[in-house]
């Protein structure tokens, strides 16, 4: 064997191993594309499709810190009288929504924990302003479905909010509201409306009470740029809880008219009408009752309102005693809201109530707000 020969023998050796290494090489798989989130513009700000799907999702809440004050127990706030009244709260909203033939499909969730150093003492007259009872309680605040114009679950009662009422919502134009029946219910409704700023809703909602007839109330609202109009009535079928027998009927009603001022956004004027024959769960205290309100947008960072409510021939603060006490009241409010940066709100409100035979009250808080 000469030496060319040994040569190519060893040549042909080592490409058949190195074959053989090859052959038995690992491979690696490619990564999988990262889905980045994407933003989802049809439903507003701050929806995102959820990674994979169709659906929007849009997290929201806020965190605050209270401090509030009052000078004689049973005021506006519910807070306890000659001492300081601290409380925070964080909430967390989740918003899910897609489009279907049926219309839009959502979800809402929303959670909301409070830590007072005081308990409600309110109650009576507009629960949204007292605290909850203890210092610290955490839990589902609202969850409801919808799907076009149908919604079922937990929330506001169609009374104070309902689906396409726009301006057509809660009291004053104030945190508190002043006293307008807030509540929140179990509840069914189917809300028909168009393009054309109208909307009429018909709500079923659970009073808590041990039989199977739901209360029933009716929202018919119109909303322009100019403002809007609104009508509701609600049917309570039964004033008494579980606690309290009454197996009596009562019905309420309101009007309302709100009028924003041409060329200075964020200012309006609203002027509410309310009537109850009898203490229900929809009547906001009295047989009659009127509440106006004003709120100037200064400017970004400032805006400022006030408003006052007459009440006529108070009803007893119990609905299910159903009395009429002859007496009348008012309220006036003032509050101011600044927002140094976008999302941080400082707010001030104060109240004073005047009702005959009862002492007169004056309660209010400052308030820090961080929203998101």
């Amino acid at each position: 064997m000469n030496i060319k020969s040994l040569l190519l023998g060893s040549a042909a050796g080592l490409v058949a191993v190195s074959g053989a290494q090859a052959a038995d090489a690992i491979v690696y798989a490619e990564p999988e594309p990262v889905e980045y989130v994407r933003v989802c513009d049809m439903y507003g700000a701050g929806f995102f499709y959820i990674p994979g799907t169709e659906t929007c999702l849009q997290v929201s809440g806020l965190v605050w810190y209270q401090m509030g004050a009052a000078d004689e127990a049973g005021n506006y706030h519910g807070f306890a009288a000659d001492r300081w009244n601290k409380s925070t709260r964080a909430r967390v909203n989740f918003d899910a929504r897609s489009d279907t033939e049926w219309g839009t499909l959502r979800g809402y969730v929303r959670l909301q924990g409070d830590f007072n150093a005081f308990s409600n003492l309110n109650g009576a007259l507009n629960s949204r302003t007292g605290s909850s009872d203890g210092r610290g309680t955490i839990g589902f605040d609202q969850a409801f479905l919808e799907l076009g114009g149908f919604r079922a679950g937990y929330t506001e009662s169609a009374w104070v909010a309902s689906q396409g009422a726009g301006v057509a919502q809660f009291g004053s134009h104030t945190w508190g509201g002043l006293s307008y029946g807030y509540q929140q219910r179990q509840l069914v409704s189917y809300t028909f409306g168009g393009a054309s700023g109208f909307a009429a809703t018909i709500a079923l909602e659970d009073d808590g009470n041990d039989n199977f007839t739901p209360d029933v109330v009716g929202v018919v609202s119109y909303n322009q740029a100019w403002g809007g109009v609104w009508a509701k009535a609600a049917f309570d079928e039964d004033r008494g809880t579980n606690l309290t027998e009454v197996d009596d009927s009562s019905w309420a009603a309101q009007a309302g008219l709100q009028l924003n001022v041409p060329n200075a956004p964020g200012s309006s004027f609203r002027l509410i009408g309310y009537y109850a024959d009898e203490a229900n769960a929809y009547s906001v205290g009295s047989e009659w009752s009127v509440l106006a309100s004003y709120r100037q947008q200064f400017s970004q960072t400032l805006a400022a309102s006030v408003g006052a409510q007459y009440w006529s021939n108070i009803h007893d603060l119990a609905p299910a005693a159903g009395t009429e006490t002859d007496l009348d009241g008012w309220q006036a409010e003032a509050a101011l809201i600044w927002t140094p940066v976008t999302n941080f709100e400082v707010r001030a409100e104060y109240v004073y109530t005047d009702i005959d035979l009862r002492p007169s009250t004056n309660s209010g808080f400052l308030r820090l707000q961080r929203s998101f």
